[in-house]
């Protein structure tokens, strides 16, 4: 390829250019989703659903925090490791999302255990 049409298509789109977009795309799709989700799993009760919108919810959050992990990435190289560490917070809070959610469903299943017994 010729340097110019190399030089056109960097400043056309940079890899900046593309990391933010993609970024705040995703972000934003996976909160409309998250939205969406929360508000059909109350109406039909469906806790399946209401999980799922969590799991929408937290890909929001991780969209967004690779812009602003970026973004300070990008101001101040001393701190590298932000990415890392809002990926490790948000792996605690899923897990502390499953261990409720596995405390919520224990009563359930004992309640559904005999259902279909015979006696």
């Amino acid at each position: 390829m010729p340097p110019e049409v190399v030089r056109f298509t960097e400043k056309r789109l940079g890899k900046d250019d593309f990391l933010y977009s993609v970024s705040l795309i995703s972000g934003f799709m996976c909160a409309l989703l998250a939205v969406a989700k929360f508000m059909l799993g109350r109406v039909l009760t469906s806790r399946a659903l209401i999980t799922d919108g969590f799991n929408s919810l937290v890909g929001s959050i991780l969209g967004f925090s690779i812009l602003v992990s970026a973004e300070v990435f990008k101001h101040h190289p001393d701190v590298w490791f932000l990415d890392g560490t809002i990926g490790v917070l948000i792996g605690l809070l899923i897990l502390a999302y499953g261990a409720k959610l596995m405390i919520d469903m224990v009563p359930r299943v004992r309640q559904t255990r005999n259902y279909e017994r015979f006696d």
